[in-house]
């Protein structure tokens, strides 16, 4: 494990010894295809219980879908910097155990059972701000995820297909350099580091950052019409739900997100929407400018459908986000490293 890691585990260990009484050790991780970060025995009112912990860096973490699936059997465990309790409350609906260097922790077994929140960020908790967390950065980032080979393009062309200015590229890719998610050979040659971490940042921004910057227009419209509409042909793209029902057969959508470019008086009316604030339906701007998948060419990236998943802190969607991530996203990212 790096250091980060290793840091953020130990003192989660010692908030949870102080805030409970328990007696924590870790032990030697499992050789396995897909293994925890780390085995922790955590031993309470003289029994003794295994987690398979997964230590995540990132300071406000809002996404208990990315957990990955370890196939060790031991029960998983998130640590992190700090859980909110709006963040705790969503891990207890989840039944994900965690724990976090403040000392808040949720642990579930037979026999078992701690619920810890509200202890205050600990001061030492990083917040800084950089160049690619900004709603620009973010669209860079975007695209260098879902189209890997666009990072040796020329400045230009990453601009275009981001939909951002120019002047925007060198500032966020100089911020990416400096944190170790692209490392740069011979001043041009340039490579996509640690892309699942980088990932998980950009899931955590967007619905923050981002998503609000566009232009999100509510709307009513009978659910029949809208899963017989071709956005294709409108010059849109389904997200959200229904992307994700279409993506693994397994959810069934509630809530419709379309992404569009502007003007959309042609989409609304093809299915007879109505403006309405307690709608069925958004209508989001696009915000990258690179075609979609042959394979599903009516559908966002799965990363976006990911992100909005798991942005609505909807139980149902989490569970088909956690198969987007591990079918889709993930494989995707390991390749392009």
């Amino acid at each position: 494990m790096n250091s980060p890691k290793q840091r953020i585990l130990n003192s989660a260990i010692v908030a949870l010894e102080r805030s409970t009484g328990a007696k924590v050790q870790i032990l030697p991780s499992i050789r396995e295809r897909n293994p925890p970060h780390a085995i922790v025995e955590i031993e309470l009112d003289r029994r003794k219980y295994r987690f398979g912990a997964e230590v995540k860096t990132i300071d406000r973490f809002q996404t208990p879908a990315m957990m990955k699936c370890s196939e060790s059997g031991q029960h998983p465990l998130l640590v992190a910097p700090y859980i909110s309790r709006q963040v705790a409350e969503r891990c207890r609906q989840l039944d994900l155990p965690f724990i976090d260097t403040a000392g808040n922790a949720y642990l579930s077994r037979k026999g078992l059972l701690v619920y810890l929140t509200g202890q205050p960020r600990p001061l030492e908790t990083p917040r800084d701000k950089f160049r690619a967390l900004n709603p620009a950065g973010l669209q860079i980032v975007f695209l260098l995820l879902c189209r890997p080979e666009m990072v040796n393009r020329n400045y230009r062309e990453i601009a275009a297909q981001a939909s951002v200015a120019l002047g925007t590229v060198s500032p966020v890719m100089k911020d990416l350099e400096s944190r170790g998610f692209l490392r740069v050979q011979a001043g041009r040659d340039r490579q996509i580091l640690d892309s699942e971490r980088l990932a998980e940042e950009w899931v955590l921004h967007y619905p923050v950052t981002l998503r609000p910057k566009l232009n999100a227009r509510r709307f009513r419209a009978e659910p029949e019409r809208l899963r017989a509409l071709k956005v294709g042909s409108q010059g849109a793209l389904w997200g959200g739900e229904f992307a994700a029902e279409k993506l693994t057969q397994y959810l069934k959508t509630e809530f419709f997100t379309i992404y569009a470019y502007e003007p959309i008086a042609s989409l609304v009316a093809s299915a007879r929407m109505r403006a309405e604030t307690d709608g069925n339906l958004d209508i989001l701007d696009q915000f990258w400018n690179f075609p979609p998948d042959s394979n599903v060419p009516e559908l966002v990236p799965p990363l976006l459908v990911y992100a909005d998943l798991v942005a609505t802190h909807d139980g149902r969607n989490a569970e088909t986000a956690r198969m987007i991530y591990e079918q889709r996203i993930r494989p995707a990212l390991k390749i392009a490293q």
